[in-house]
């Protein structure tokens, strides 16, 4: 078969992922709707391949939806995290910084951040059943404001809903307080929030660090919170911020020699390792369980096994990379109408992902 990457196709015959316009996460509202939604299911398999296909057939929809799976690292981090809440639900050795770490970008920091929140959330809701009043989750970006430091109030504000601005005699937007820490805390405390998600704590310059640290372990203390802290190097990020604020640790004495840093618990998400003696089946079974979950009239269910050593090359082990080409090797074969994850399709799917999927790849398909 050749190996050539054929040229991907025109834009109009490009499938289009099925995202929501604006970021699931980013209130409560959409928040509580992730919590809801039903797991997508596949559509019903047509007997024969159809004569047409279009963008919106429920299959080629369905397929851009596939997501990541679940690795070994976050099924670890996703029991660590139930433990450490349990813990501190206790509140006897409380633990209300959690780092989430990873050494390269790409890996699942993210999705066992949201995975954490959503299972916390899921748990509460079936023992005592949908109160929308009860906000026991805050997922928080790290705000992306190089002018300024980080305004952590108006982010918490904006999950909770509010508007921020009010409109001035002249018809322009103006913040309506400097400061919503206080009608923040507030509305948290009695809506009984217990658990901050706070992704991109990488992105934050470094003279924010100290002052967020100092921010939030107030609202810890404030409202009994454990918060989850993810990006490439938060767990160093938390631990220098943690000793500097304590002076004896920061001064070299003999009575103080013997003190380390505070420790901070961490989950780390790290790339795949292909598959070998010492990590047989990680790869493997992240492959297998994508490939499960393809739905295509002439697809097995674990085909894309035969295809592991290539598909890591092209991967570089992240899911980040391995799932949307799957799920765009999907759709084109949807839509191909060969129905089937052929190593012609998976380079296309990789021309269109710009993964390299050249010819040292041509003797592994």
């Amino acid at each position: 078969m050749s190996t050539r990457t054929r040229a991907p196709r025109t834009t109009s015959a490009r499938p289009t992922a099925a995202a929501d316009p604006q970021d699931a996460t980013s209130t409560v509202h959409g928040w509580n709707a992730l919590v809801r939604e039903d797991p997508p299911h596949p559509p019903p398999l047509p007997a024969t391949v159809p004569k047409t296909v279009d963008e919106d057939d429920p299959r080629v929809r369905y397929h851009a939806r596939l997501g990541l799976v679940e690795t070994t690292d976050i099924r670890k981090g996703l029991l660590t995290a139930r433990r450490l809440l349990r813990l501190n639900g206790e509140r006897r050795h409380p633990c209300p910084h959690v780092a989430i770490d990873s050494d390269c970008r790409g890996t699942g920091k993210r999705t066992l951040l949201h995975h954490i929140g959503l299972g916390y959330q899921g748990r509460l809701e079936q023992l005592h059943g949908i109160d929308d009043s009860i906000i026991p989750v805050l997922c928080l970006n790290t705000p992306p404001d190089p002018r300024a430091p980080a305004d952590w109030s108006a982010a918490m504000a904006t999950f909770l809903g509010w508007d921020l601005y009010r409109t001035d005699a002249e018809g322009r937007p103006v913040l309506r307080m400097k400061d919503f820490t206080g009608p923040a805390l507030h509305m948290m405390r009695s809506s009984r929030t217990r658990l901050c998600l706070i992704d991109g704590i990488d992105r934050l310059p470094t003279e924010d660090l100290q002052p967020t640290f100092d921010f939030f372990d107030y609202l810890a203390d404030e409202l009994s919170l454990t918060i989850f802290w993810s990006g490439i190097g938060s767990s160093d990020i938390l631990r220098e911020a943690r000793t500097a604020r304590i002076p004896a640790l920061r001064r070299t004495g003999e009575a103080t020699a013997s003190l380390r840093p505070r420790a901070v618990p961490t989950l780390w998400v790290n790339r795949l390792p292909p598959r070998s003696g010492e990590h047989p089946d990680e790869w493997v079974s992240a492959v297998a369980t994508l490939s499960a979950k393809v739905h295509l009239i002439h697809h097995e269910p674990k085909a894309l096994l035969q295809y592991e050593e290539a598909l890591y090359l092209i991967t570089d082990g992240l899911m980040e990379h391995l799932a949307p080409l799957v799920a765009m090797a999907a759709q084109l074969a949807i839509l191909d109408r060969t129905e089937s994850l052929t190593p012609d399709v998976l380079r296309d799917a990789a021309a269109y992902l710009d993964l390299p999927a050249g010819e040292d790849t041509a003797g592994l398909w």
